[in-house]
């Protein structure tokens, strides 16, 4: 029987097989993202817009955050977008990022049954609400994918002294965000998830928001990392540095700030 290739080889690959991704398309910026961006519907928006107005051409690859650092650590993307503080901390101690600028922030809710079997509705603390889900063992899926929103998660047991791994209850997905909302509510099982895909997906889900809290650990936070010159000076790094600008106080700030708007009647992301 052949063996599966891993997916981080094939995710090499991809970025291979992406036209101009390289120095075959000298203008090209490969932007290693999260899924939940691509699913909310964000970049549809954004990438379009930056075209015109700088005529360089965006590749965008939308992974976990974890593999999207991965992706920048080993020189395979020109610029990241992602929410994992961190593991932006870590590569930016290791001497690989130029500049790691905030270009917007949401928070996480958990989702499930509207009956809340775990009765976690309210909750506002997160080591109580996960120790609400693992004493009740009600359903839970898990992105399972060490993106950003799974880290947070592990997180979110270790603080309520919940070893979820292995649990009957616990169904780890190894996929993003839209699909992982598809898996919890065949299953109305809780979630984790990022209000920017909550919302895109809420119409076709039979679940409810149970916790949804200001409180500061509940922050999502997006990051923009320009990788450094002097390690990688191959990259298209003037290219990464004009999306940067078009986000922070270009065209691109004034999608971000109206961004769902039209859609949801209220803005999506706060920007600072």
């Amino acid at each position: 029987m052949r063996g599966r290739i891993p997916f981080r080889v094939l995710l090499v690959a991809l970025v291979a097989l992406v036209p101009g991704c390289r120095k075959d398309g000298p203008q090209r910026i490969v932007l290693a993202t999260t899924t939940s961006v691509r699913d909310c519907g964000l970049l549809e928006e954004l990438i379009p817009a930056f075209e015109k107005e700088t005529g360089i051409p965006v590749a965008p690859i939308a992974v976990g955050s974890g593999e999207a650092l991965r992706m920048g650590r080993d020189g395979n993307a020109d610029v990241l977008l992602v929410h994992d503080p961190a593991g932006e901390e870590q590569l930016a101690r290791d001497g690989l990022v130029a500049d790691d600028t905030e270009i917007m922030r949401s928070r996480f809710v958990v989702v499930g049954p509207a009956a809340d079997p775990a009765g976690i509705r309210g909750v506002t603390s997160a080591a109580e609400v996960f120790a609400k889900l693992g004493a009740a063992q009600a359903t839970f899926v898990s992105r399972g994918d060490d993106s950003g929103t799974h880290r947070l998660e592990k997180k979110f047991w270790k603080a309520a002294n919940v070893v979820p791994d292995g649990a009957s209850w616990y169904v780890s997905v190894g996929s993003g965000m839209m699909q992982t909302l598809r898996v919890a509510n065949e299953k109305q099982g809780y979630t984790l998830t990022d209000t920017a895909t909550w919302l895109k997906a809420k119409r076709t889900l039979d679940l409810a928001v149970l916790v949804d809290s200001e409180a500061p650990e509940w922050v999502n936070i997006y990051s923009m990392l320009l990788l450094s010159p002097a390690k990688f000076p191959a990259l298209n790094h003037d290219g990464a540095r004009r999306f940067r600008d078009f986000l922070v106080s270009g065209a691109g700030r004034r999608i971000l700030e109206d961004f769902g708007k039209r859609q949801y009647g209220a803005p999506v992301f706060r920007v600072p």
